[in-house]
């Protein structure tokens, strides 16, 4: 009955970081760019137990999470009114500096700061070969090129400003998420390879567009129903346990 109360806890601890990650995705179903997290669940080792002369019978210990991944499937494109916001469709991530180094983003709401820099919602620079794209603020007819070229006219001739370039990594699932949609580089997801747009595997990029999240409600949803009854059948497995420990307890009496 002592194993039972572990084996319960350990399924509601696993359950709980579950229904924490279901709450964490819904939370950013509008959030751009967010790439939903799913749980791996892992159970824990077995014990064999003698029964008769000559069987046995292998008896587990409850369950463990073991890691999270991140779904990179693309998410819907949501047009804008904006000529600077951009989106990826495909694979690849936007290089921003920040105040801790460089980062990667598939966010791509960008605007233009006090120097004419282009940055993104948080206000920092976006990069291209390890520079700042840079815009006259006199330009008007801002557009973004499937191949990442920025364009505009500055006095009614046209110019180009820069080129956007995608990072893409051997394995996007081995980045590391910092929040304020920006991952960082590990020894897991390798170094990235910056690309043209449209080229070699990368995404092409969508000017006045933006990219949703790709967290599904429903799917959400019926998730953190099946966490919730197997948080509760496990709760029901501890309390079940205890009233037999009582009942043993009991009998001398």
């Amino acid at each position: 009955m002592l194993r039972a109360l572990w084996t319960g806890a350990t399924g509601m601890t696993s359950q709980q970081l579950l229904i924490d990650t279901i709450s964490n995705n819904l939370a950013n179903v509008n959030t751009t760019g967010f790439k939903r997290q799913r749980i791996q669940f892992q159970d824990l080792y077995y014990e064999n137990i003698h029964v008769g002369i000559s069987s046995s019978a292998e008896v587990g210990s409850g369950s463990r999470v073991v890691a999270t991944d991140r779904s990179f499937r693309q998410g819907n494109l949501e047009p804008t009114n904006d000529p600077l916001s951009v989106a990826i469709e495909g694979p690849g991530f936007f290089t921003v500096e920040t105040v801790t180094g460089t980062a990667y983003t598939r966010d791509g709401s960008f605007r233009l700061d006090a120097q004419g820099r282009l940055v993104n919602a948080s206000g920092y620079v976006v990069t291209s070969d390890g520079t700042a794209i840079e815009i006259p603020r006199n330009a008007t007819d801002l557009g973004i090129s499937e191949n990442g070229v920025i364009f505009g006219r500055v006095d009614g001739v046209f110019e180009e400003f820069g080129r956007l370039q995608i990072a893409v990594f051997a394995n996007p699932q081995g980045l590391e998420a910092t929040g304020g949609n920006l991952f960082r580089v590990t020894p897991m997801s390798g170094e990235p390879e910056l690309l043209t747009p449209g080229e070699d595997g990368a995404g092409i990029l969508r000017g006045g567009y933006i990219e949703t999240s790709n967290v599904e409600i429903v799917t959400e949803m019926v998730n953190l129903i099946v966490a919730q009854r197997a948080f509760e059948l496990n709760s029901k497995t501890i309390e079940t346990a205890d009233q037999m420990w009582g009942i043993a307890n009991n009998v001398k009496r």
